[in-house]
């Protein structure tokens, strides 16, 4: 591809993205972007299959790295390495660390903010408008694996049903995604970031620890 070619390339991305977030995925018109790059949807579509393909180029580092993420998890899940065991080890240095870990995510997303914001919030119609839901499933399975093994090494709450493990699991990332959906500053995301994963691990805690009083 030549030095000219992949300017315009980067300037239909960088209008596409314009027009993406605020119009939405549906809404969104490739003639609009054509006319905002200075090109013709011709030229448009030389570098991009259709409005689709277009989106997904914008989005697909993000995309990528993210599944890159749960699958970290699972094999750690699978692995086992990431069972905590409540009796042995301090509520506040486990908070801090599954804090820690959280906050590596959170900063990638705001180091990509307006990326992360067309996969939340600007997605629908397109090939990506179910991520949430589809992370939010691979992550109860994780979940489930885990209570059940847990189950195996001490006495927990072995009652809990998928699709209550499902709800909660969804609203544990659904509230990480609140951080870009409600252009919360970063100077004050972390804040927001430990409540959660304080009230996360104490919920959990609670709800599988019966002996826990």
């Amino acid at each position: 591809m030549s030095y000219c070619s992949d300017i315009t390339k980067n300037r239909i991305l960088e209008c596409a993205k314009g027009e993406f977030l605020s119009k939405g995925f549906e809404n969104a018109q490739v003639a609009e972007i054509a006319k905002l790059a200075k090109v013709t949807t011709g030229a448009i579509y030389r570098h991009f299959k259709n409005k689709e393909a277009l989106f997904f180029a914008l989005i697909e580092e993000e995309y990528n790295y993210t599944l890159n993420v749960v699958s970290d998890v699972e094999k750690k899940s699978e692995n086992k390495t990431i069972k905590i065991d409540f009796d042995l080890v301090d509520d506040e240095v486990i908070i801090e660390n599954l804090f820690l870990e959280t906050m590596l995510f959170v900063d990638y997303m705001y180091a990509h903010f307006d990326n992360f914001k067309l996969i939340f919030a600007c997605s629908k119609g397109s090939q990506v408008e179910n991520f949430i839901e589809d992370i939010t499933e691979r992550y109860t399975v994780k979940n489930m694996k885990l209570i059940h093994f847990d189950a195996k090494q001490e006495q927990i709450n072995t009652e809990i049903k998928e699709f209550e493990v499902h709800v909660i699991t969804k609203g544990y990332i659904t509230s990480l995604c609140e951080c870009v959906l409600h252009d919360i500053p970063h100077d004050n995301v972390s804040e927001y970031i430990r409540s959660i994963v304080i009230f996360q691990y104490y919920g959990w805690k609670g709800l599988m620890k019966i002996n826990n009083r």
